[in-house]
């Protein structure tokens, strides 16, 4: 999977978080998921532009996009889950034995990752504005093409999910409207996301698609459909939703469906009918998100 363009941000001294240091600790994986399953899910799977989305999320102080549009779908769900609060943050998370740092500082970003190795020495993979590293016990390692594309769509795809709806307004992305839809009895708005090749990522032809409550805009179902090795589909349902900092942040029970399904966009007749199993759990643990001192 190609790697989508570096930022062209202004450069500045680095303020902020970026004079802090990342930590954190997590869990492990849920019982009924495979290793293979997760690694389809959350790792190979995902059309997201990497560097390019992490900085270029929505115009601060533009006007709304016009009523009814996919486009206001997604604004008004952005909004309820934190808004411009997204723009300059400082997320520390746990997710499967994996600590991750997420940074967005005015136009500046990094994401991170500590794992330690089998020899007890501790890694660091790291993207931002520069590019993307890897140390080992603070040794920069130079790594091969495509070990470098692997650490980029590991590391981006936990953070694209982690920061869902923020991201849906990247200029790589193509939304469109699939209507009304009902869930559990209650209305949604159903809205299809696909991405540019240009500046789309990796996986650019994979498609979303997304449930958005009429009434409190929150995003509460997705499906995706990805291209990556034998392909194949999968459908979360939000759960333990919390607010932090203002920032809402969710977990997902992550299904696949059983029969043939053809259309993504069909999941939401699967759940009514009941043709879903759960492979897995999508889970943040340990999170602690601060704002940056001004």
């Amino acid at each position: 999977m190609p790697r989508g363009p570096l930022p062209s941000t202004p450069r500045r001294a680095p303020g902020g978080f970026f004079r802090r240091t990342p930590a954190g600790r997590p869990r492990g994986r849920h019982p009924g998921s495979s290793p293979d399953a997760l690694a389809i899910a959350l790792a190979v799977v995902l059309a997201l532009p990497l560097f390019v989305t992490a900085c270029t999320s929505g115009t601060p102080g533009a006007p709304p996009p016009p009523e009814g549009t996919p486009e206001r779908v997604v604004h008004d769900a952005i909004k309820a889950h934190g808004g411009e609060r997204f723009r300059n943050l400082r997320l520390e998370f746990e997710f499967r034995e994996t600590p991750f740092l997420v940074v967005y500082d005015d136009g500046l970003f990094a994401f991170e990752r500590r794992t330690t190795g089998p020899d007890g020495r501790t890694v660091v993979d790291r993207m931002d504005n520069d590019g993307t590293t890897r140390t080992v016990n603070g040794t920069r390692i130079d790594l091969a093409p495509q070990e470098l594309a692997s650490l980029e769509t590991d590391v981006n795809s936990v953070v694209y999910f982690a920061l869902l709806p923020w991201r849906l307004q990247d200029p790589a992305v193509r939304l469109r409207d699939l209507g009304d839809a009902e869930l559990d009895g209650e209305p949604y708005r159903k809205i299809e996301a696909t991405f540019e090749p240009e500046g789309g990522g990796r996986d650019w032809e994979d498609q979303f698609v997304y449930w958005f409550h009429r009434d409190t805009h929150m995003l509460d179902f997705m499906a995706y459909r990805y291209h990556t090795g034998e392909g194949g589909t999968r459908f979360r349902r939000a759960v333990n939703r919390r607010a932090v900092e203002g920032i809402v942040l969710q977990d997902y029970e992550n299904f696949e469906a059983e029969g043939d399904l053809g259309d993504v966009a069909a999941y939401d007749e699967f759940h009514r009918t009941g043709r879903l199993r759960l492979v897995s759990m999508v889970e943040l643990e340990a999170v602690r998100i601060t704002v940056p001192p001004r």
